[in-house]
């Protein structure tokens, strides 16, 4: 681009006679080029009054250099770097500027390419340019129509990008819900248990203080990873090791059972947890997580719990199920926050799979999913 606007300075150089004329000339060029290079910046550093003077001003200073033209010279030039400068101008003012300085800059610059036609020889005299009618009322008209353009690609990407960082967003409250509300609901149940357990079975309540522990310290590593993928830069990420769905998933039925609850996991001969996707893997991990938390927040009467890996045909059915018959009574431990059924639904439904959730015919609850797998 340097280069370009390099050569036609000098072509105009070349052409205009070595007098004031041609010396405003030449410098109207110089001008103009060098106003859409800082106009560029202005734009990106959101200074959109100042690049609007900036244009009025190349813009005069064009209308000015035509009338000095049109008076004094016979052999005439439009002035090519200075016709460019113009037109680059009007096209990042249409792509960035805002509406009352857009038409503000827009409008001296219409007006001053298409008096440039003023001091431009006859188009009868140019090849190829001869054939066309109102050559300098299209060209603005085209360099208007690029930055529309080129604005609403901005504005597509703008969205695209906004979409992306709210997925994200979306995923990260999801996963902090999820990892908050596993590890801190499994120490407030065990510590509720412990103070139960304190006085007529001390060896029993030891043990639950050291599980409220080592709860605590895990709940404190997950965090810590998932804050450090926050803080890190895009390009510095190591490359964390990757547990795989059935381990992970097998860990969690481990750790959730406890004093008078156990949790068994059924796993179908057809489930192979190494095909799964990264998405089907991570929601199926969360859906066996929130079930879990849900257990441990609202049916403590729960003595067992079946957490079910099967298949229907093509997609993959994942169930969670308990025990408890009837309503827990006593103090209300935990103030249902909704964020966690939420969060899953979406999880699912992106998939293109069906959740659902409630009593068994039988007594107890399940929370249910049905995903596809391809």
């Amino acid at each position: 681009m340097l280069c370009l606007c390099a050569l036609l300075v000098l072509l105009d150089a070349s052409v205009v006679s070595f007098s004031y004329v041609g010396l405003a000339v030449v410098a109207s060029g110089v001008v103009a080029l060098g106003a859409a290079a800082a106009q560029l910046r202005l734009y990106r550093f959101g200074r959109q009054w100042t690049a609007c003077a900036l244009s009025a001003v190349v813009a005069t200073v064009s209308l000015l250099a035509t009338s000095l033209v049109q008076g004094t010279v016979l052999q005439r030039t439009p002035g090519w770097a200075e016709l460019l400068g113009l037109l680059v101008l009007l096209c990042l003012a249409c792509r960035y500027g805002r509406p009352v300085p857009l038409v503000l800059s827009a409008v001296p610059l219409f007006v001053a390419v298409v008096w440039i036609e003023g001091r431009a020889p006859a188009l009868s005299n140019l090849p190829v340019l001869k054939d066309i009618d109102g050559l300098f009322t299209l060209l603005p008209v085209a360099f208007v129509l690029l930055g529309g353009y080129l604005r609403t690609e901005d504005g597509r990407r703008r969205i695209a990008a906004e979409n992306v960082r709210q997925a994200e967003r979306l995923d990260l409250a999801r996963d902090l819900h999820d990892h908050v509300a596993h590890y801190v609901t499994a120490m407030v149940v065990q510590a509720q248990a412990g103070e139960h357990t304190a006085e007529r079975d001390p060896a029993t309540a030891r043990k639950l203080f050291a599980n409220i522990e080592q709860t605590g310290q895990e709940g404190l590593v997950a965090m810590s990873r998932m804050v450090r993928l926050l803080r890190e830069a895009d390009g510095a990420v190591a490359e964390a090791p990757v547990t795989p769905a059935m381990t992970r998933i097998e860990e969690l039925v481990h750790q959730f059972t406890g004093i008078g609850q156990h949790a068994w996991l059924d796993i179908a001969d057809d489930v192979d947890g190494a095909v799964w996707s990264p998405q089907l893997a991570k929601s199926v991990e969360r859906l066996v997580q929130e079930g879990l938390t849900n257990i441990r927040k609202h049916a403590r009467t729960a003595t067992t719990v079946h957490v079910k890996l099967g298949t229907d045909g093509d997609r993959l059915v994942v169930r969670v199920r308990d025990n408890a018959i009837g309503q827990q009574r006593g103090r209300v431990w935990f103030r249902p926050s909704g964020f966690g059924m939420i969060g899953l639904s979406e999880r699912v439904a992106e998939l293109g799979g069906e959740l659902s959730s409630g009593p068994m015919p039988e007594g107890g609850w399940e929370l249910a999913a049905s995903i596809p797998m391809k």
